[in-house]
């Protein structure tokens, strides 16, 4: 039978593919330890992965692309995983057989602490009670966002939690948004934000809190306690206090029956109260005010005032000392100076014989002895209470003193005016004004002085006697009139500190009044003549603020509203018009008669100067005139020199001059104060009717203010629409003005009036502009000018206004980065490259590589190389950028000094040199240049010399090369071979090889009891000896070199040859020793025989007749015998 674990193993093979390859939970035999993985990025954990099943092929666990694994016999396997992925995985795998696998995922969560936890306000300036405010807590750089729950405080209450639904498993920014009901206990409270990663009970819970921020909250006053009442005994006196809390500090105003009897205080202090009245305390900032009422009580005197005991008289101080004769003398007596600034002082006495001298500074005493007249320091005034005396030592029991007199002055950090009340002013009312001057010292030596304009209107001191800073508010009311419309308050702060000292003087911005004010008409009652059957046109003149309305009536009848005009046509019979100038502060009626002459038939009159009216012959000189309001104005009349009259005159509510026989008249008005004045001069003929003509007079006046608003509040921000005002303030008239918008010096809008209006008028012109971040700094201004034509003034009025500067908000933008570059190791950091971060407010800018933060200043190396991303962040939003950096380097050389390559293998340097750009290398053997090796051959081996250069420098390198090759068969071992042997006898086999390293022989054969083999010294041959070979040791030998580089082999055949098939081998060897010895005699014989032969000779012929007839005698080698 199987085993049963061998049966379990076969079930879950079945199952497994039954299941078409899938591996159920319930069966999965992987264990993971521990199956869920929460570590901090760039860190380690160490994972363990086991089987229950005993039986597999392998077991793996897969980090990232990293594979550890096991065999069969292995039941469980482990490593470490890096955290420096935020997407990595891991994995274990068993394999069952060759076709079934189970495996299990580790769960993985990866977190990264934030990188800065701030809190930001939208919105400017404090909190007002009542608005809503949002605060942004800002939590940059952090993974898991899911895990990340925000808690928001204020002081230590816990006011609101947020958590965050994004599934981002790289770090990301977010912020958590709280919206605040502003009330007025919010005031100091202080806010803050924390974040916190919940990353489970293993992981300790990682916190982070922003800064605090501290809210200031403005509110209306509000009064401590309800109305109250006091009890005073009659004659005597009583302190009253207005108990109200308010941001910023109330303005307080006391009344009694209607009349102020004290401002600016807290406390009323009445003397001598005889009568109960009740007072009224008034508490008023700019959003609002209160009122508390306070009776006083008067009860009879009950109890007469006692004579209280004479008190003792006070010791006289100076009994010891008296002025007469102290000798101390202080330089100078009195010392003036700016807080935290410095005065050196000098103290001496006049008497020469004294023990000591000294000049006490605060905590530090300066002294000298009894031969020194004077001694001397220099005072910090970084006390508010500091002293100095100088002191003089006569005896020991006597001394005089004086101190010096010190006053530290700080000027203010800020005067402001505001103002009590919303919106315009009234006339006939009363208005507030508050000049605040924020910690100022001393206040007994200032003073605030009021102007209208550039008049004064009112001055204050004040009666405290502080000597550190204080805030004091200055209150000045106005009776508003209409007059003041259009009028500038500001309030000077000074400082006088004497003399010696110059004034200190700081001033508000200035404050521009709008009044509002009922109709009122510049005429009076108004007699226009008109001729039977023409046409007129009445004006109806009323200054108001807001602008009045006109209606227009005749007997009761309304015949027209809305206009200043009305044209009267075909004129036939005498009628009274009333015109009525109403706004929302009253309405006013003014009366105009027309009266209806009879027609005159005569032909016209031509004039050079002016056109007359048909049949009228008056000359007007100027026909138009155009003069400022308050400025001098004339206009000649003369009738035509061949017309008969009996007299002439003009007509006006200013400057008329009756009727006079003269033919010449000049209607002058030294200071020309009514907007729409029309002189008439008119003359009677002796026989006709009564002409007239009007001259054409046009009053300007130029604006009391122009000045530049936004409509909203702060800064602007890129991409949104804003609203600029250009406001004129009193100028007339309005169809004459021309408003010109400019940023910078660009003309940019144009815009002119319809309205017919001739008195002075508030007028606005709107600009809308869509900002961009060019706008930052830009600088907005309007022009005002009055167009009054051919006649008006040159050069053209104009009132320009003060400058508008923009503050653009808008997010970050990075610009002239390329996307490479290219720098050298060592010479290089990011600061230096060509990137501007732009933005407002100003962008920080954090540079990282491989997700790590890196300092714009660090010098980069080669390892630096690769994208570098830049993100540029402020509170208008990030930006970032990525860039390329290669890091170039000169050549170097990490080798070693010797190296073993095989021959016949590329000549692959095996000695690199480290560079970019990729160095040129240069080969030296002994000392020698050469060429690059292309192929190494056994010879080659020896000390060479590398040299590797680049751009950026040179780098050399010594070391041996030792070439390996393959063995190699001595000479003559041929690769194949035959040898015979007869039977019995004894043969040797050799083989021999060389190579390096040396190579391993080795003969292959099949073992035999009479094969022997032997290795000679030095291992490089080995000998198979056969003793007594038979037919068994027939075959082939094959003999094997081997080392690292390769392989050979060489094959010797056996032939055992049998002993009765031939003719033995010692016979053999005697025949052919027999037949070499033969031949060797053969040849001597032959030398020998030759040698006989051999001679020198005389031949004498038969009849000589000198009788020599002699026989030849031989001679042995050529010598005679």
């Amino acid at each position: 039978m199987l085993p049963l674990r061998m049966l379990g193993l076969l079930m879950l093979m079945i199952l497994l593919c039954d299941a078409d390859g899938s591996c159920p939970n319930d069966i999965n035999p992987v264990n993971l330890h521990p199956p869920e993985v929460i570590g901090e990025y760039n860190g380690t954990v160490f994972l363990n992965c086991s089987s229950s099943e005993e039986y597999h092929d392998g077991l793996y666990l897969e980090l990232g692309n990293t594979t550890h694994h096991v065999g069969d016999d292995k039941g469980f396997v482990s490593g470490l995983l890096s955290l420096s992925d935020w997407n990595a995985t891991a994995k274990c795998r068993v394999k069952l057989n060759k076709t079934l696998e189970c495996s299990k995922d580790f769960g993985i969560t990866i977190y990264k602490t934030p990188d800065r936890v701030s809190l930001s306000v939208v919105g400017d300036g404090p909190m007002v009670e009542g608005t809503k405010r949002l605060l942004g807590c800002d939590i940059i750089n952090v993974a898991h966002v899911q895990n990340l729950t925000v808690i928001w405080y204020r002081d230590n209450e816990t006011i609101h939690t947020e958590t965050f639904t994004e599934t981002s498993v790289t770090p990301i920014n977010v912020t958590s948004i709280f919206t605040i009901n502003v009330k007025r206990h919010h005031n100091g409270a202080v806010f803050r934000c924390k974040a916190e990663l919940h990353l489970g009970p293993e992981v300790p819970q990682q916190v982070y809190e922003s800064p605090p921020y501290p809210a200031e909250v403005h509110y209306a006053p509000e009064f401590v306690f309800k109305p109250a009442y006091a009890l005073v005994e009659e004659g005597g006196n009583v302190t009253l206090t207005c108990e109200a809390r308010g941001n910023p500090p109330p303005v307080f105003t006391w009344t009694s029956n209607g009349v102020n009897i004290m401002a600016s205080t807290r406390d009323l202090t009445i003397t001598q109260v005889t009568i109960s009245t009740t007072y009224r305390c008034t508490a008023a900032n700019h959003l609002g005010k209160k009122t508390k009422q306070i009776y006083v009580r008067v009860i009879p005197r009950i109890n007469p005032p006692t004579n209280k005991p004479e008190a003792p008289a006070e010791r006289d101080a100076d009994a010891s000392c008296p002025d007469d004769i102290n000798p101390v003398t202080l330089h100078p007596p009195e010392v003036i100076g700016e807080y935290n600034g410095t005065v050196f002082l000098n103290c001496s006495s006049s008497e020469e014989h004294h023990d000591r001298l000294y000049l006490e500074l605060g905590n530090t005493i300066h002294h000298v002895g009894d031969n020194e007249s004077f001694v001397s320091g220099l005072l910090s005034l970084s006390d508010w209470n500091v002293t100095a005396k100088c002191r003089v030592k006569l005896n020991e029991t006597l001394e005089c003193s004086k101190d010096f007199g010190i006053t530290i002055y700080k000027t203010p950090d800020r005067v402001s005016l505001s103002v009590v009340g919303d919106g315009p002013m009234v006339e006939g009312t009363e208005r507030l004004l508050g000049c605040d001057i924020i910690n100022v010292a001393p206040v007994q030596n200032l003073t605030v002085i009021w102007y209208r304009d550039n008049e004064t209107i009112h001055t204050e001191t004040f009666t405290e006697t502080s000597v550190t800073p204080i805030s004091v508010t200055s209150i000045f009311t106005i009776n508003v009139e209409r007059h003041h419309n259009g009028a500038v308050f500001r309030c000077e702060a000074e400082l006088h500190l004497g003399p010696e000292v110059p004034q200190q003087v700081d001033k508000s911005p200035p404050y521009p009044a709008e009044v509002h004010y009922a109709p009122e008409f510049f005429l009076k009652p108004v007699v226009v003549t008109v001729e039977e059957g023409g046409n007129v046109t009445l004006t109806c003149e009323a200054r108001g603020n807001p602008p009045p309305v006109f209606t227009w009536t005749s007997t009761g009848v309304n015949i027209r509203t809305n206009t200043r005009d009305l044209t009267i046509t075909q004129v036939t019979t005498n009628t009274t018009y009333r015109c009525t100038a109403a706004n929302h502060l009253g309405a006013t009626t003014q009366n105009f008669d027309v009266r209806v002459t009879s027609r005159i038939n005569s032909a016209p009159m031509n004039s050079p100067e002016a056109p007359a009216e048909r049949g009228c012959p008056l000359i007007l000189m100027p026909a138009e005139v155009v003069v400022r309001f308050g400025d001098p104005v004339s206009v000649n009349c003369s009738i035509a020199s061949n017309t008969d009259f009996s007299g002439m005159g003009w007509e006006a509510a200013f400057g008329g001059t009756g009727y006079e026989k003269k033919s010449s008249l000049t209607w002058t008005v030294k200071k020309l104060e009514a907007w729409d004045i029309k002189p008439q001069c008119y003359m009677t003929p002796k026989n006709g009717t009564q002409c007239f003509m009007t001259p054409d007079v046009t009053v300007y006046k130029t604006p009391d203010n122009v000045s530049v608003s936004a409509m909203n509040d702060g800064q602007m921000v890129e991409g949104k629409e804003y609203l600029l005002v250009c406001n004129i303030i009193n100028v007339a008239p309005v169809q004459n003005l021309k408003v010109i918008w400019y940023r910078d010096n660009e003309n940019i809008h144009t815009e002119t009036f319809n309205k017919t209006t001739v008195t002075p008028v508030n007028e606005s012109s709107s600009l809308r502009v869509t900002v961009d971040r060019h706008h930052n700094g830009a600088v907005f201004k309007c022009k005002a000018e009055l167009h009054l034509g051919p006649h008006g003034p040159e050069p053209i009025p104009t009132t320009t206004s003060l400058p508008y500067t923009a503050v653009v908000y808008y997010k970050p933008l990075i610009e002239g980065c390329p996307s490479t570059y290219t720098a050298v190791e060592g010479k290089f950091s990011l600061d230096t490259l060509p990137c501007q971060a732009d933005g407002n407010p100003r962008p920080t800018t954090q540079w990282s590589y491989q997700g790590e933060k890196i300092k714009a200043d660090e010098l980069l190396n080669r390892k630096h190389s690769g994208e570098y991303t830049a993100v540029a962040e402020s509170s208008s939003g990030s930006s970032s950028i990525s860039i390329n950096i290669t890091i170039e380097y000169s050549p170097s050389f990490a080798c070693n000094d010797r190296y073993e390559v095989k021959e016949g293998v590329n000549s692959q340097t095996p000695c690199e040199p480290e560079g970019l750009p990729r160095p040129v290398i240069t080969w030296l053997k002994d000392g020698k240049e050469i060429p690059t090796p292309q192929h190494w051959t056994k010879h080659d081996s020896g000390n060479y010399s590398l040299k590797a250069t680049n751009e950026h420098g040179t780098a050399t390198h010594t070391l041996y090369l030792d070439v390996l090759y393959a063995p190699v068969f001595k000479e003559g071992d041929h690769l194949r071979e035959v040898k015979e042997v007869i039977s019995g006898e004894n043969v040797t086999l050799s083989c021999s090889a060389e190579g390096k390293p040396a190579p391993d022989i080795r003969w292959i054969y099949d073992p035999m009891p009479n094969v022997d083999q032997t290795e000679t010294t030095g291992r490089r041959q080995r000998n198979v000896t056969i003793t007594g070979a038979t037919s068994t040791n027939a075959g082939v030998y094959h003999c094997v070199a081997t080392n690292d580089v390769g392989t050979v082999t060489r094959d010797v055949t056996l032939v055992v040859k049998d002993k009765s098939r031939g003719i033995p081998q010692v016979v053999i060897w005697v025949l052919l020793i027999l037949l070499f010895i033969s031949i060797i005699v053969i040849i001597i014989l032959v030398v020998h025989s030759r040698q006989k032969k051999h001679g020198q000779y005389n031949f004498i012929p038969s009849r000589a007749t000198d009788g020599s007839d002699i026989p030849m005698t031989p001679k042995s080698n050529g010598v005679k015998a």
